[in-house]
């Protein structure tokens, strides 16, 4: 406990911004969309959850500025009815990734369920939200902006490791 404790007082020390969800949400949700489609060259994200549609619509204004964004969601979420996984797969520059958890003894799997965004390697995005609804107007969530460079550059071979791992996501209309 005494760990965790010294974790999360380091990480909220060098961070640049912090959002605590909902009474944030709106706040939140403008800073991650002006963060995408300002991006000048990637956007690197593994999340658990994707529906949230403003966000996506971010990512799409990015694409047509050429930015190379990868995406890693939970393959069994990326099938939920709300998801925005199928439509962002299939916008030209945008590549989608799907990962299970590591498998249970006796059946299923565990659930990818970071919440990551790097953006050009000068950006780390990540806490406890989603990129949902509920996350940023419903749920106790928070978000957490840093510019640490050793910081992104560990969480940078994090992402390339889940990457590794997943299985692309190809529709035909790409």
């Amino acid at each position: 406990m005494k760990f965790l404790t010294i974790v999360f007082f380091c990480v909220f020390l060098f961070s640049k911004e912090v959002y605590f969800l909902p009474k944030d949400g709106y706040k939140a949700q403008k800073k991650i969309c002006y963060l995408f489609t300002h991006a000048h060259k990637s956007i690197k994200i593994a999340m658990y959850a994707f529906t949230n549609k403003k966000i996506a619509k971010a990512l799409k204004i990015a694409s047509k500025h050429h930015i190379k964004i990868d995406l890693i969601a939970d393959k069994e979420e990326a099938d939920y009815k709300r998801s925005v996984i199928k439509n962002l797969a299939t916008i030209k520059n945008i590549n989608i990734f799907l990962l299970h958890g590591k498998p249970y003894k006796n059946e299923g799997f565990g659930k990818l369920h970071a919440k990551i965004a790097i953006i050009d390697d000068k950006y780390l995005l990540t806490g406890s939200a989603n990129y949902t609804y509920s996350a940023f107007f419903k749920n106790y969530e928070y978000i957490i902006i840093h510019e640490n460079k050793d910081l992104i550059k560990k969480f940078n071979n994090f992402f390339y490791e889940l990457k590794q791992k997943a299985t692309p996501y190809r529709l035909s209309s790409k």
